[in-house]
């Protein structure tokens, strides 16, 4: 059996998908902020290669479908991006276009129209957001546009009720917003507990994106789905290695350690990830 015949069929039998996310697009960037902005020639690059080794996008609603019996396409690669920055609509759309890509966006809609506040420890907070006129053409476009809570904070550090406002508002306004069915979220930073995934939960979300560095598998929580981080400077060879990274039982067992230490260090010392409003993220922060 070839090498490629090998890959489509592990691919069919355990659903094992590249989640990838991004953040912005652009050139110019704070210290603190460089490894989320990937530089528009980076990215394209990255994009012609996808292009040319044959992968096929989706958006991260169509991969959970997949497991509802829809079929999974040649290669499936799944392309995220967080915080609906402005600059996805003039630099990373034209790219995805011309490739024919789709892609999932994220939004915290308590900064649409308006800046990334929440990065003002980043000094990253007269970054641009993204406008709703500017969510409704991307989504005409074939964008996924999903939930990214409505202020963006650690929701594993606030009380239960402002976790359940942040959740449901953000799915309410967007659908109102946007008159489109909105059925995926991504935790802010990536942290996430029980009473956050509940939250997702009883709002009715089909699906919602965390981070753990692993490629999705058939058997992942759905509402938990791991994705894996594309910061700067990767290149086109480190992307190729990010998604040739299969999960093994070894590196979910890692993960899932470290997830635990991680919650046990942020539940034992208030001040590990500063204010719960804003926080600073961790390396592959989302």
């Amino acid at each position: 059996m070839s090498a490629h015949l090998a890959r489509r069929r592990t691919e069919r039998v355990t659903g094992e998908v590249p989640v990838l996310m991004y953040h912005s697009i652009s050139t110019g960037a704070t210290r603190e902020f460089g490894r989320f902005a990937v530089d528009p020639a980076e990215f394209a690059e990255q994009m012609d290669h996808l292009d040319a080794a044959g992968y096929h996008t989706m958006t991260a609603a169509d991969l959970v479908g997949s497991r509802c019996g829809r079929p999974l396409p040649p290669r499936p690669v799944v392309l995220t991006f967080d915080d609906a920055y402005a600059d996805f609509y003039s630099t990373a759309l034209p790219v995805l276009r011309d490739h024919d890509f789709c892609a999932t966006l994220y939004v915290p809609t308590g900064y649409v129209g308006r800046t990334a506040s929440f990065l003002s420890g980043m000094g990253e907070g007269h970054r641009p957001v993204l406008s709703w006129q500017a969510l409704r053409d991307i989504a005409a476009a074939g964008v996924e546009v999903a939930a990214h809570s409505h202020t963006h904070p650690q929701l594993d550090r606030v009380p239960t009720a402002v976790i359940n406002d942040e959740v449901r508002r953000s799915r309410c306004l967007l659908e109102d917003s946007l008159g489109l069915a909105v059925d995926g979220f991504a935790y802010p930073f990536g942290y996430w507990d029980c009473a956050a995934r509940a939250a997702v939960a009883a709002a009715g979300f089909r699906y919602a994106v965390a981070v753990a560095e692993l490629m999705t598998t058939a058997h992942d929580d759905v509402l938990t789905l791991p994705r894996l981080t594309v910061n700067a400077g990767l290149g086109v060879a480190g992307l190729a290695r990010l998604l040739s990274s299969r999960p093994t039982p070894v590196s979910q067992r890692v993960a899932a350690t470290k997830r635990i230490i991680w919650r046990a260090m942020r539940g034992l010392i208030p001040a590990v990830g500063g204010d719960a409003r804003e926080g600073w993220p961790p390396r592959d922060g989302g």
